[in-house]
């Protein structure tokens, strides 16, 4: 099994490489995202473990761009941030589990074996539908009965995610960490220009998937 670690501390890393190359895991180790990132989205990893506070670019960074390139190895992000607003930040950028520091070993090796064990589809699917809307996530691109929508990389990444969690409503800001992490500072109107943008492109397309908003609560994308 090849495993990705993206880890600035030297010491944890080497320790971690041991540790895991003990466990017969082939692990490859770089310190900062930019590697990280290249490393993840150009060779083929069974498993990445990411730490969020990386030079040159952060762990969320990574992950959400590797997710965005469509890939779908599955992701455990570590961290020293242990607050529950972190941990939903973490997730909503594609992680697949969090674990923060400091942690045991064992406890890291339990969390790699669930990752692994679980079926590939489920971790990312290829292709997210509602109604006759889908989304080639490996390809990047959103089709309405096969015909392509253009749409920004902002409006993409807000459709994917209301379409991931079709049926559900998600808090505005819930897709404001989603779509712009903790640079949004609170501001939601940024949020409901590109919802606007998104709706009518939809409904220019035909479309009869509808955006709600739930007054008070946030937005949801119906299931049809």
């Amino acid at each position: 099994m090849r495993v990705l670690l993206v880890e600035d501390d030297p010491s944890l890393s080497s320790s971690l490489c041991r540790a895991l190359e003990a466990q017969k895991f082939a692990v490859t180790a770089v310190g900062d995202g930019d590697n990280g990132l290249t490393e993840l989205c150009g060779n083929d990893y069974q498993l990445a473990i990411l730490d969020v506070l990386l030079p040159k670019r952060d762990g969320l960074s990574v992950c959400a761009e590797a997710r965005r390139q469509g890939i779908v190895t599955p992701i455990l992000m570590l961290t020293a941030r242990n607050a529950v607003t972190d941990r939903v930040t973490g997730l909503n950028s594609g992680a697949d589990d969090y674990l923060p520091k400091p942690f045991a070993f064992p406890e890291l090796l339990a969390r790699i074996h669930a990752l692994l064990r679980r079926p590939h589809s489920e971790l990312r699917p290829r292709t997210v539908t509602v109604g006759k809307l889908a989304i080639d996530v490996l390809r990047h691109q959103t089709t309405f009965e096969g015909r392509v929508l253009r749409l920004t990389k902002t409006e993409y990444r807000l459709l994917l995610y209301l379409m991931e969690n079709a049926g559900i409503v998600l808090t505005k800001d819930a897709l404001l960490d989603r779509l712009w992490g903790g640079e949004h500072g609170g501001n939601s109107n940024i949020l409901e220009v590109y919802v606007k943008m998104l709706r009518r492109k939809l409904a220019d397309a035909g479309d009869n998937a509808v955006i709600r908003t739930v007054r008070g609560a946030g937005y949801t994308i119906d299931k049809t």
